[in-house]
C-alpha cells in the first residue's frame, strides 16, 4: 500500500466510487444527495489549508483521508492543528491499513507544523479502540438533529 498526499483534482476524479461507498456505509442521512464541494476543497488546498491523503494498492485508489490544516479558531495564537474531516478505506483493504493511515497522517501533521490532530468516528462504526491504542484521548461527543 502506498500512502501519499495528492491534489483535490486527482482525488475527485478517481474517488467517485469510494466517496459513494463511504456515504452508503457511514451516512446517517442517505436521503441527502452526496455532492462534495470539490471547488471549495480546491480553494482551501490552494491556500495551504486542505490536504488529501490517498491510499493506493497497485496504483488503484482504495482509500483517502481529508483534513483541514490551520490555526484553530479557538486558539489563533497557537500553531496549526490538523482536523480530519473524513477518512475511508475500502472494506477489502482494511486489515492494518487504519493504523498506517493514522501514522502517515501524524507524520504529515508534524511536517506541516501542526501540534494537534483531531479525529472523529461514527457511533455505529466506532474506532475508539484504534485511536486510544494509538495514544489519542476521547474529548467530545457530537450530536446532530434534522430541523
Amino acid at each position: 500500500m502506498i500512502f501519499q498526499v495528492e491534489s483535490v483534482e486527482v482525488w475527485a476524479v478517481e474517488a467517485t466510487q469510494l466517496i459513494y461507498d463511504h456515504w452508503q456505509e457511514l451516512g446517517l442521512d442517505l436521503d441527502l444527495e452526496i455532492a462534495p464541494d470539490f471547488g471549495k476543497m480546491k480553494q482551501l488546498e490552494d491556500m495551504g489549508m486542505f490536504k488529501v491523503i490517498t491510499v493506493r494498492n497497485e496504483g488503484r485508489m482504495v482509500g483517502y483521508l481529508l483534513a483541514i490544516v490551520n490555526n484553530h479558531l479557538h486558539y489563533r495564537n497557537s500553531p496549526k492543528m490538523l482536523i480530519v474531516d473524513a477518512y475511508y478505506v475500502a472494506p477489502e483493504c482494511r486489515s492494518g491499513i487504519g493504523v498506517k493511515l493514522v501514522r502517515f497522517t501524524e507524520d504529515l501533521a508534524r511536517q506541516l507544523g501542526a501540534i494537534k490532530i483531531y479525529f472523529s468516528c461514527k457511533v455505529h462504526k466506532d474506532h475508539t479502540k484504534l485511536f486510544t491504542a494509538l495514544g489519542y484521548r476521547l474529548s467530545d461527543f457530537a450530536f446532530i438533529k434534522r430541523v
